[in-house]
């Protein structure tokens, strides 16, 4: 007879874009004018060409003054023919703008209590978050600081940490 020695089916952390806790947060709705797919849960999001309706994905250029929070995640968005969740575009989103959210991380990304969470303005990694000033590899473009903190918690293998937006 078999014994089962490890269990798999942990209970993750948190899941990008999900609220980490219940303290006090300012969350407005927004169209996504990316792309299906572009747009991803708990990735900072810029205003879009529609100021105050729609969002997209920060660019290089981006200022601080452009971001408008974080994406949310949300259980009602239904999974696409392959299975996978995706942010269709036209969507409404909701944007945290002040709160704890759980951000999506950059691949090179490695967060510390109480750090600034740069976001990522270019690449395959723009809008998520990094501990880095600027960007490695070969563009080495200025990541943005817009006054976020990295919490107490990450789970850098499902590539999520908390991000305290003030």
């Amino acid at each position: 007879m078999a014994a089962q020695m490890n269990y798999s089916f942990d209970t993750p952390k948190g899941v990008a874009g999900g609220k980490v806790d219940l303290a006090y947060d300012e969350v407005v709705t927004r169209q996504n004018e990316e792309a299906d797919g572009v747009l991803k849960f708990g990735m900072a999001a810029a205003v879009g060409t529609s100021a105050g309706s729609t969002v997209k994905v920060p660019a290089a250029g981006t200022t601080k003054a452009q971001i408008e929070g974080v994406v949310l995640h949300a259980a009602n968005t239904e999974q696409d023919m392959s299975g996978k969740v995706i942010l269709k575009k036209d969507v409404s989103v909701g944007i945290m703008r002040k709160g704890h959210v759980w951000g999506r991380l950059a691949a090179d990304a490695v967060p510390t209590y109480a750090q600034t969470a740069y976001v990522v303005t270019s690449g395959k990694d723009a809008g998520a978050f990094t501990h880095l000033e600027t960007q490695t590899g070969d563009d080495g473009a200025a990541n943005l600081d817009i006054g976020a903190k990295f919490g107490n918690v990450s789970d850098t293998d499902n590539g999520i940490a908390v991000i305290e937006l003030g």
